[in-house]
């Protein structure tokens, strides 16, 4: 399953300069039939925060559209990263997916907001449950950002069969060990791909991004990795054949006894 992440250097507060940006890129990328493109968190808007309210998307329209054309003109699929979602009066960090038929297939809001960035006050954590979605015919995943440093939503995923989990986000470079390192980490113990979307540049407040968009097997190991500066396309093949003899070689899901955690 050929997969692309776009990493890119996002202007914060343009939407239109933004999605012309990625309509751009997915149209200059050579395409096979079902690939996968994946793009960051709050892509269209960066983190402007304090005017999130007038720069949201309606019900993530009109973007959504623009992704269901593209996906459909390509016959691919689609993580649209994340955007910020207007749902009546109240604004979320939502992230959306869309098959090579151009159908909305699975979206999830962020439940985990940042208190450091102050997001409680600007945004609506979602309610909902991770669940999985039909990714060329295996099971795969969505969370943004702060949510990878939860493993119960990995370990959830994982017990729901997820084979590939895309981490969408805007990364700082500061804390880009924890980035790279709790990749690695779900990677491993969910014994899955992870697919991890960040961006590069500094935004308007003076964060600095730490890019690293990177692909990661399930034992851990890094096979397509962006550096921190650069605007590029990362891009992998996975084979989600691999996973079924990982978990018959190596049987955590079976060794579990959930029934001595505190938590199940």
């Amino acid at each position: 399953m050929r997969t692309h992440i776009i990493q890119f250097e996002i202007k914060d507060g343009d939407v239109q300069y933004n999605v012309d940006k990625v309509k751009a890129e997915i149209n200059k990328l050579v395409l096979e039939e079902n690939d996968v493109v994946v793009l960051p968190e709050m892509w269209s808007t960066g983190y402007r925060l304090e005017e999130i309210d007038t720069l949201a998307s309606d019900h993530l329209e009109p973007i959504l559209s623009d992704m269901k054309q593209l996906a459909k003109a390509h016959k691919i699929n689609i993580i649209g990263g994340s955007i910020a979602n207007k749902v009546d009066e109240e604004v979320y960090n939502t992230a959306f997916v869309i098959n090579p038929k151009g159908e909305l297939v699975h979206q999830y809001s962020k439940m985990h907001l940042v208190p450091m960035l102050d997001e409680p006050k600007y945004l609506a954590a979602g309610e909902e449950k991770v669940s999985v979605f039909d990714l060329n015919g295996e099971k795969a995943g969505v969370v943004i950002c702060y949510d990878l440093r939860f493993p119960e939503l990995f370990r959830d995923l994982a017990l729901m069969d997820a084979k590939i989990i895309f981490v969408v986000a805007e990364w700082p470079i500061e804390r880009t060990e924890h980035w790279r390192t709790l990749l690695k980490a779900r990677a491993i113990e969910s014994q899955c791909y992870i697919v991890g979307s960040n961006v590069v540049g500094t935004q308007t407040n003076g964060t600095t991004f730490a890019g690293h968009s990177v692909i990661i097997d399930p034992f851990g190991i890094v096979l397509a990795e962006g550096d921190d500066k650069s605007e590029q396309v990362v891009t992998e093949t996975i084979d989600v054949s691999r996973i079924s003899k990982i978990r018959k070689d190596v049987p955590i899901f079976k060794s579990r006894r959930k029934e001595l955690y505190h938590f199940k």
